[in-house]
């Protein structure tokens, strides 16, 4: 038995012990679709522009059209992405009642595009646009359109005031009725499986600490090391989609002859 077949079969026990189990996924879950994830040495997005310069609220209140060029790039580049075996996994696993809720770092919908259930999006979402002014919120295609014809800050038909993608860019806080959301899931589960996370980004760095603290066990898939590798029951370094479904397969067909 080589050791990722040995750590796949402590992963597996792991979930099969567990009563709430809550997967917490970052940039890595989607670049297994093709879209670029913000921190990988030689390829992450902030290696390539400055987040200061084209990812900050003051910078796109100052220079809309600029931001706004650089996400609409990025922008078409999500709405092409598909589902990966990694987040057609999950769905799998909450089928099987091992899974309550994702708590996702990214702005993709992929994990409800894989038709999973009970997904917080902790950094909102590309799909949509909000006024800054009014807060109404509108499908992102109707900013799409204005920026299309020329508009170069496109503009809210309630209220006249300057829409953005509704994502949170540095600078904003988290909302609060999505915090509350996160934390009433990582309060309550067992089990925190993290996935694609470089778990440096707070507050969500914090929420396998939290887990952990209150009693629940900690799982990791991730390309690269993250600080709370020795925090954990198990480390897989390798790709999402390679390792997961091999888990849920396994988990599946130990469910079954368990009925």
């Amino acid at each position: 038995m080589t050791d990722l077949d040995t750590k796949i079969k402590k992963f597996v026990q792991l979930i099969l012990d567990a009563k709430n189990i809550i997967a917490l996924t970052g940039a890595g879950m989607g670049t297994e679709s093709g879209i670029a994830d913000f921190r990988s040495p030689g390829t992450g997005l902030w290696e390539k522009v400055n987040p200061d310069e084209f990812a900050s609220i003051h910078s796109y209140v100052s220079d809309t059209k600029k931001n706004l060029d650089f996400m609409l790039e990025m922008g078409m580049n999500i709405f092409k992405a598909k589902p990966n075996k990694g987040h057609k996994a999950l769905t799998m696993l909450q089928k099987l009642g091992k899974l309550t809720g994702i708590l996702t770092q990214n702005i993709d919908r992929l994990h409800q595009k894989a038709r999973s259930k009970n997904v917080v999006e902790l950094h909102g979402t590309a799909y949509e646009a909000i006024c800054m002014g009014c807060s109404n919120v509108y499908p992102i295609t109707i900013m799409i359109d204005q920026v299309m014809s020329g508009k170069a800050s496109p503009s809210c038909d309630v209220c006249n005031g300057l829409l953005k993608p509704n994502a949170i860019f540095f600078g904003e806080p988290l909302r609060s009725e999505t915090l509350s959301k996160a934390d009433k899931m990582i309060e309550a589960c067992d089990l925190l499986i993290a996935l694609g996370s470089s778990l440096l980004v707070y507050p969500v760095a914090f929420y396998p600490r939290k887990a952990i603290s209150l009693g629940a066990k900690l799982a990791i898939i991730n390309i690269q090391d993250t600080d709370m590798d020795y925090n954990a029951e198990i480390v897989i370094h390798d790709k999402i989609g390679d390792v997961l479904p091999l888990i849920v397969d396994i988990v599946k067909s130990e469910l079954k002859q368990d009925k």
